[in-house]
């Protein structure tokens, strides 16, 4: 059975925010707050090209390791998965509307999900053409 495009991923639960917050003094909540209120925002097709090129070169790295064992768990252990990368439901959405594919409505532009490396990479390589058309 082929692995589903696009996986929700969780959020932290209450405890990890209670601990999180208890050690440092909430602080991490603003800067969680900065980094979610980004994610909501559309990104022009430039930063999407962007961010998009990172997100496949660490996955790169990441399919890379999950060649050998060593290079599994540090994937386990640092949550990179060599076969997803992960996007706000914002960006989802932009990233699926770049490869002219409807966006399923259980999407939340707040939401984090991760999509599969294959869709990933033909958005990438759709804004590359893109790019290049302009260019030339």
């Amino acid at each position: 059975m082929p692995e589903p495009v696009i996986k929700v991923l969780s959020g932290p639960s209450a405890l990890s925010k209670g601990m999180s917050d208890a050690l440092t003094g909430g602080a991490s909540s603003l800067l969680s707050a900065g980094s979610s209120a980004a994610d909501r925002f559309p990104f022009d097709r430039e930063q999407l090209f962007g961010v998009l090129h990172f997100r496949l070169y660490e996955t790169d790295r990441a399919r890379k390791r999950a060649r050998w064992f060593g290079g599994r768990l540090y994937n386990k252990l640092s949550g990179e998965d060599a076969g997803y990368i992960p996007v706000s439901g914002m960006h989802l959405r932009q990233t699926l509307d770049a490869i002219r594919i409807q966006t399923p409505d259980f999407v939340v532009n707040a939401g984090q999900y991760l999509l599969r490396y294959d869709y990933a990479k033909r958005a990438y390589e759709q804004l590359k053409g893109e790019r290049e058309a302009e260019a030339g």
